[in-house]
């Protein structure tokens, strides 16, 4: 009777490792790489020129939150902004 409650406690146990194994990653949903590349919208745009004038930017990024970060120069200082799609400036600081 050992024998046997042992044997199916092992195939149980097996069994239960195999499917956490086999079982699928699940991940956050990413973003195309082709959409973290893509120019902000022009809401964007004309938002930073409205606060920023012509600031050169470095980079844009994408954010995961679907908002839109610029990293820029403004008199000489590092600046970071953030901006919905919409065109609204969320936060600004220097970087």
């Amino acid at each position: 009777m050992k024998k046997m409650i042992l044997a199916l406690a092992l195939v149980i146990i097996s069994a239960g490792f195999n499917a956490v194994i086999a079982a699928p990653v699940l991940t956050a949903p990413s973003i195309a790489k082709a959409d973290v590349n893509a120019p902000p919208p022009a809401a964007v745009l004309a938002a930073f020129t409205a606060n920023f004038g012509n600031s050169p930017v470095r980079q844009w990024k994408l954010r995961s939150g679907g908002n839109w970060r610029a990293h820029f120069t403004w008199n000489g200082v590092p600046w970071e902004a953030t901006f919905t799609a919409a065109g609204v400036l969320v936060k600004s600081e220097r970087a």
